[in-house]
């Protein structure tokens, strides 16, 4: 059913309103302070009669730099914990949960090990501010990001990397990433394989004043007016160290709390331990896969093996199109496998 600006106006406010309070409904630990401020973004889903759920929530300013002894390559710690990446890794959680409970009320299953997203619903991504990259550029050009950019193909399209703690980060901004997982879908190379179709998003929610569509193209921009009451301001001038993961299955008191990448109150000596990683982490996420994956070797099955099984096109004509598209090594970042403590691990 086509939709009138004016209700998808009113629907965008309402998603926006429906974030702020199931954030304000979380425990404090993990929010800012006073003179703190950080940014959220979610995940919602939409049914037929217009019923808005919340998927998922993540919070978050900070991103690892690139060398390998600051972020490991034993898949524990979150290089980018930018809120939109926390949210969409909290939403990827809840599909794996989803499939491994059989809940079959977000993905539907079809065949063994074969899902689709659920016809009646529709995804939309809310952020509370205007994506790091050549969004925020454009909705403050006073405060251009000072990050790297290049041209990512003829077009001229900017391709922006994030500043990174310590090294030089290899972490896209969050505008490029948005635009590709509006291109290629949400789910990832390893879910991917379970998914029969991309899950695709239905719009964009942003609490900006600017026109963004020039910037997100090929999907609906709405533009909404409800502030984040922990957003920046003349009161809140640090950004928050810590991120916030909650997703539709955990209790409002049962949040994920993580700090440069690792859970809050981690010692530093096993921060790098495949057991004691939190679970929005790549090794958490590929435990979850491979419980799904009769096939596969659980102890000898290394993630990057994995991620080459995925057949999706739309990522392979993405990257055809982007070739100057930063990728991570996979021979040093993805060459993992599980240890048997993970394995053990509950």
């Amino acid at each position: 059913m086509k939709r009138s600006l004016e209700e998808t106006n009113d629907l965008g406010e309402e998603i926006a309103v429906k974030c702020y309070n199931k954030f304000d409904q979380l425990l404090s630990r993990g929010k800012p302070s006073s003179n703190e401020w950080t940014h959220l973004a979610a995940f919602v889903s939409v049914n037929d009669n217009n019923q808005i759920e919340i998927l998922s929530i993540g919070t978050g300013t900070k991103c690892l730099g690139g060398d390998k002894q600051e972020r490991g390559t034993e898949g524990c710690l979150l290089h980018d914990s930018h809120a939109e990446v926390i949210a969409r890794r909290a939403l990827m959680r809840l599909f794996y949960e989803e499939i491994l409970n059989e809940n079959n009320s977000i993905l539907i299953k079809q065949d063994k090990n074969k899902f689709y997203l659920n016809k009646s619903l529709r995804l939309y991504l809310f952020v509370s501010y205007s994506p790091c990259g050549a969004a925020a550029y454009l909705s403050d050009p006073i405060k251009r990001p000072k990050l790297e950019h290049k041209n990512l193909n003829s077009i001229g399209e900017e391709l922006y990397l994030k500043p990174g703690k310590g090294y030089a980060t290899t972490s896209l901004s969050c505008t490029n990433k948005i635009n590709r997982w509006i291109y290629q879908g949400l789910e990832g190379n390893l879910l991917n394989q379970l998914i029969i179709s991309s899950i695709k998003l239905t719009g964009l929610i942003i609490q900006t004043d600017e026109d963004l569509s020039s910037i997100f193209k090929n999907i609906d921009v709405i533009c909404v007016s409800n502030k984040f009451s922990y957003g920046p301001s003349l009161e809140r001038i640090r950004p928050c160290s810590m991120s916030i993961a909650w997703w539709f299955n955990l209790s409002l008191s049962s949040s994920s709390i993580t700090v440069d990448g690792y859970l809050l109150g981690l010692t530093k000596k096993n921060r790098h331990k495949q057991k004691y990683a939190g679970p929005l982490a790549k090794c958490s996420l590929f435990k979850l896969y491979l419980q799904l994956m009769d096939n596969l070797s659980s102890t000898e099955t290394s993630y990057a093996y994995a991620k080459t099984l995925s057949s999706n096109s739309l990522t392979d004509q993405f990257m055809l199109n982007n070739p100057q598209w930063i990728r991570t090594d996979p021979n040093i970042f993805y060459a993992f496998t599980l240890s048997s403590s993970t394995n053990s691990s509950s």
